[in-house]
């Protein structure tokens, strides 16, 4: 009896430290579970977190390109003041444009170039949508000047500025009338404005068109 009771004494004593054993390490493990649930919601949180400043550096890069696209790339007061600096007194402009057309579009002869961009209608000509992107803008000057040497020296000027580049010019001698055709009353008792002769003057029409010489051409020898 004595032998039968010391050994469920000690098989008690296994139990009891195996059971000790089991329930510290279980403690452990819960612990141990309690700090990967901790880090798994920190986990989600960054994932979270990410995903936000993921999607607002796409919405600004998507800003970024828009910008890009819509952007001229141009300063048009200092190309303005240039053309005013270049164009003489002898010289009047009826029309001024600026067309964008992209890099990668092949270049036209000059004929072809100049006709393109003569001036119509709104009802006969649907107006073309703005290229986008990289862009060239092609300048048309469309006007009269005293004789076709100006616009031989305006062809010139254009040639030797720096913003400018393929100068194209067409003109032609023509035949205008100026001169006032009504002038006001000269009395008060005079119910009728005199009327006085217009007379006729030669001039040259002329249209040039050219680039803005703000990029540069690769790969071309």
């Amino acid at each position: 009896m004595r032998r039968q009771y010391a050994a469920l004494m000690v098989l008690f004593l296994v139990l009891v430290t195996y059971n000790a054993i089991a329930t510290h390490r279980i403690s452990r493990a819960n612990a141990d579970l309690a700090r990967l649930e901790d880090r798994r919601f920190w986990a989600e949180g960054m994932l979270r977190e990410y995903g936000a400043v993921t999607e607002q550096l796409e919405a600004r890069r998507a800003k970024v390109a828009s910008v890009e696209q819509v952007d001229a790339r141009i300063d048009v007061a200092a190309v303005l003041a240039e053309i005013s600096y270049i164009i003489s007194d002898r010289v009047l402009l009826s029309r001024l444009e600026f067309i964008s057309e992209p890099l990668a579009a092949q270049e036209k002869t000059p004929e072809r170039d100049a006709a393109a961009v003569r001036s119509a209608s709104a009802s006969r000509a649907p107006a073309k949508a703005a290229s986008l992107g990289k862009v060239r803008f092609r300048v048309a000057l469309a006007g009269i000047a005293a004789d076709s040497a100006e616009v031989a020296a305006l062809v010139h000027r254009l040639d030797d500025s720096p913003y400018f580049r393929q100068v194209h010019p067409l003109y032609r001698d023509n035949t205008i009338q100026i001169g006032a055709a009504v002038s006001a009353a000269s009395h008060a008792n005079e119910s009728e404005p005199q009327r006085t002769d217009a007379r006729s003057v030669n001039v040259t029409e002329f249209e040039i068109t050219c680039y803005l010489a703000n990029y540069e051409e690769q790969g071309k020898r």
